[in-house]
């Protein structure tokens, strides 16, 4: 019985040396792909390392002047506002147009297909458009304003701080909530039509049915697309940059721009400090949705 037992515990170990020794490489590949350029980056972050100069180790004096910089205490405001506004626009027309596009209708596919168009534009050929829709003086935002008696002058609405992050947000939101309406509309179709079936002879009306049968049934979908969803947007780039630069003066600047204008300036241990400031959030965020998921 021993022996037995003996035989029985080294087949294990052997079999789990085995599964170890297969996934090794992948592991090694995929620590080496991901983990060297995070290392190199925190590492990168605690020096004054600029381009063709290896620099010299400073601790925390980059992260001391960020928290001292006007200019990146700018970019995290605007970050949260932005962030915050363009996942509300998302959130809000991509459910409103996936439940509308739930419904019986004529030329229904067609539709679905149109509205996945701005999501599968190049980033660069979607926000020069609307940069163009902006411009003052040929812009078609202009143009509809003036001929319905809205305004009598033309508005730089990327060239005023009041303007320009509303500019930027109603873009982003355009571009994205494609993404939110094809995903809820998925969700949506896998929902029993049995659920609906009993909540209709309950007498339910269609706010009812939403609450009690629609909501919780795309309650996981939406905390995940929430999700990926936040992260690409916090780490946008090509919104803010292709539309503003970041300005007027710092009106639009989010934290990547920040970054870039500083690898620009081959500041190359600052622009690292100020992209790992965005990991932390990023991380207490992420744990804070696959806690929910945990309870839907």
């Amino acid at each position: 019985m021993a022996k037995g037992l003996k035989a029985r515990s080294r087949s294990r170990i052997q079999d789990s040396l085995l599964g170890y020794a297969t996934i090794l490489p992948a592991m090694l590949v995929l620590i080496g792909f991901f983990g060297y350029p995070l290392f190199y980056e925190v590492y990168a972050s605690f020096t004054n390392i600029t381009v063709g100069q290896s620099g010299e180790w400073v601790g925390l004096a980059n992260y001391r002047y960020l928290v001292s910089d006007s200019a990146f205490t700018a970019a995290a405001l605007n970050t949260v506002v932005y962030v915050t506004a363009a996942q509300t626009g998302k959130f809000a027309l991509g459910l409103a147009v996936a439940l509308l596009l739930q419904q019986k209708m004529v030329g229904r596919n067609l539709w679905r297909s149109i509205v996945l168009l701005p999501y599968a534009l190049p980033g660069f050929v979607a926000f020069m458009v609307w940069r163009l829709i902006y411009n003052p003086d040929v812009g078609s935002l202009n143009i509809f304003l003036n001929q319905v008696g809205i305004t009598d002058q033309p508005i730089a609405f990327l060239g005023t701080s009041s303007w320009a992050m509303s500019g930027v947000v109603l873009a982003t939101i355009w571009k994205g909530f494609p993404f939110w309406t094809i995903m809820f509309l998925a969700a949506l179709q896998a929902i029993p039509k049995e659920l609906y079936e009993a909540a209709a002879t309950d007498g339910c009306n269609a706010y009812q049915k939403f609450k009690n049968v629609s909501f919780p049934g795309i309650r996981p979908v939406i905390l995940i697309v929430f999700m990926l969803s936040t992260i690409g947007t916090i780490n946008s780039f090509e919104a803010v940059w292709l539309t503003t630069g970041g300005g007027p003066g710092n009106s639009t600047i989010i934290v990547p721009i920040y970054a870039y204008k500083s690898l620009v300036a081959f500041q190359i241990g600052q622009a690292a400090a100020a992209a790992l400031l965005l990991m932390p959030v990023v991380l207490l965020f992420v744990l804070f949705i696959l806690r929910r998921l945990k309870k839907v």
